[in-house]
């Protein structure tokens, strides 16, 4: 499916992305929630995206949520549901745990569908135009630009190391040799921010982004942000 969301206005999208954020992680409600999902599914039906990537996505998040789903129902007081063995599963817990997978899994959800159609230079002139702090803006930037360098660097640095015999176990000589490994990583993650401030100083850098070309809004972002946000006032109201 075309990709509507594209040619949005990336301020919009930014804020409804946030307002949508905020309710769901504030609210305790699965009619919310429900509502929260037919959000999440009319962005992801218009962002284009494929089934294959938001899966993919989800499953990152979902990798950190194991651990917390699963402890949940058996460390929250409350009425007994049923019992394994030595273990007691409460209401509470399962409900908690029930809430905390679905709103996790729809911020992340809503967050791609909105914001992945634009680039970071999109969204770092967004925020400067929501005059978001500059030099929060520029870490932003700044992490989001080097996050894919900083992983090929390391991938080189393992790469040499399995050149040189190195096999990974559970051992003291592994776990010494990956911390040589990290320490090297930020040696020359931090050799190469120099060089990099020192480039950008030498092309007239004064500690801002200069913004010569400005977003102008168009009839499509006053529907996006018109019933959007209708429909974020009637997540609250429905709460």
């Amino acid at each position: 499916m075309r990709n509507v969301l594209k040619n949005c206005d990336p301020r919009v999208k930014i804020l409804l992305a946030l307002g949508f954020a905020v309710i769901v992680a504030l609210t305790y409600s699965f009619r919310v929630l429900f509502l929260a999902a037919l959000f999440v599914l009319v962005c992801l039906s218009l962002s284009g995206l494929s089934l294959r990537f938001v899966l993919q996505r989800v499953a990152l998040v979902n990798l950190f949520l194991v651990l917390v789903v699963f402890t949940l129902p058996f460390t929250t007081p409350g009425t007994l549901w049923f019992s394994i063995g030595p273990f007691k599963v409460s209401h509470a817990g399962a409900s908690l745990a029930l809430l905390v997978f679905l709103k996790s899994n729809l911020i992340v959800l809503a967050t791609v569908a909105l914001l992945y159609s634009s680039s970071v230079f999109e969204l770092a002139h967004a925020l400067h135009h929501l005059r978001v702090p500059d030099k929060l803006v520029q870490l932003l930037f700044f992490t989001f630009r080097y996050l894919h360098l900083l992983e090929q660097e390391f991938l080189h640095l393992k790469e040499a190391a399995l050149l040189r015999g190195f096999r990974p176990r559970t051992d003291l000589f592994t776990y010494r040799t990956t911390a040589y490994l990290v320490g090297n990583l930020i040696v020359r993650s931090y050799d190469r921010s120099q060089r990099v401030y020192e480039a950008m100083l030498c092309r007239g850098f004064q500690g801002t982004f200069p913004v010569y070309h400005h977003f102008e809004g168009q009839r499509r972002d006053l529907f996006l942000a018109l019933f959007g946000g209708l429909y974020l006032v009637l997540m609250l109201l429905a709460g």
